[in-house]
């Protein structure tokens, strides 16, 4: 006889395609985790994995890690849905969100929910926006906050604001390369310094593996400039923080600043608006996806925080 944890450690086995990672990620023995295989090849009366190394699924545990995923998914909104016939808001919730959005947007939408809601237990998935939209697809979360999706998309994207694009540009930096500059005084840069300032001064970049260094790299073509680059890194929180120090000029999406732990009082900010830059950021969760009172809950508390983002 099968059951839905046995369907969870097979699941686990067809992602590492490796007894030894999948048990170590399960935190049981081996030995366990082939008894459970064992359970369901047993039940099934076919063979799930060829065993020769490398580890292969058979054409029957290809079919069954379809199916698999789908009775979790079942599982899960059958609990949700016992929760709601006893009128609570509770249980467990699966977010998505990109690693730089979970660093600076995420806190402080957590921490309205869970003064709300501190019953329910929130569990986070962190990847790229594609790692997180392909989660959501397949079931494995129940909502993600990030780019708003092509609604042709079989994922229903809720705005929660229009998000600006911006150069950060440190008073450090306009005092050492353009001493006594009136935009010191006035705040407001126009585009004929920002290029000046983007050709001239030390500039932060992130390395290309996520969307927004995709936008940086052809705004700067459209800008015809190439940067002067100083430092590349993949993580955004130390590009805030080299930035935010006046290590150099840097582009980011308007969010980051307003939600950054680190003091940007000492910059000017130019809005990029001559090239196509502001993007919805949305709340996104599958057509499919049953949404209980838990996940409707946590829709509200993250619409009404982060509507504050344009005020």
């Amino acid at each position: 006889m099968i059951n839905f944890l046995n369907l969870q450690y097979f699941l686990v086995l067809c992602e590492e395609m490796n007894f030894h990672r999948a048990s170590r990620k399960l935190h049981i023995t081996q030995q366990s985790l082939s008894g459970h295989i064992n359970k369901l090849e047993t039940s099934f009366g076919v063979p799930l994995f060829d065993r020769k190394q490398p580890l292969t699924l058979t054409p029957a545990g290809m079919y069954l890690r379809k199916r698999a995923s789908e009775f979790i998914a079942m599982q899960d909104d059958l609990q949700k849905e016992l929760l709601d016939i006893g009128g609570m808001v509770g249980g467990s919730l699966t977010v998505g969100s990109t690693h730089a959005r979970s660093q600076v947007l995420l806190p402080t939408a957590f921490h309205a929910f869970q003064e709300k809601y501190p019953q329910v237990s929130v569990k986070l998935f962190e990847g790229t926006t594609d790692e997180v939209e392909n989660g959501i697809r397949a079931g494995k979360l129940d909502v993600s906050i990030g780019y708003a999706t092509d609604t042709s998309s079989q994922i229903t994207s809720i705005p929660l604001y229009e998000e600006n694009i911006i150069v950060v540009i440190p008073d450090s930096i306009i005092e050492r390369y353009f001493p006594n500059h009136p935009v010191l005084q006035t705040r407001k840069p126009e585009l004929s310094f920002v290029m000046s300032c983007l050709e001239t001064c030390p500039f932060l970049a992130m390395t290309q593996t996520s969307r927004m260094p995709t936008f940086t790299s052809r705004y700067l073509q459209y800008l015809n400039i190439s940067p002067n680059i100083f430092l590349e890194t993949k993580n955004v929180g130390t590009l805030l923080s080299f930035c935010s120090i006046g290590l150099g000029v840097s582009i980011f999406p308007e969010t980051f600043i307003t939600y950054s732990q680190y003091d940007f009082s000492h910059h000017c900010f130019y809005t990029i608006e001559d090239y196509d830059s502001k993007n919805t950021i949305a709340l996104n969760y599958k057509n499919t996806r049953y949404l209980s009172k838990t996940i409707q809950a946590f829709i509200s508390t993250i619409r009404e925080v982060l509507g504050m983002v344009q005020t």
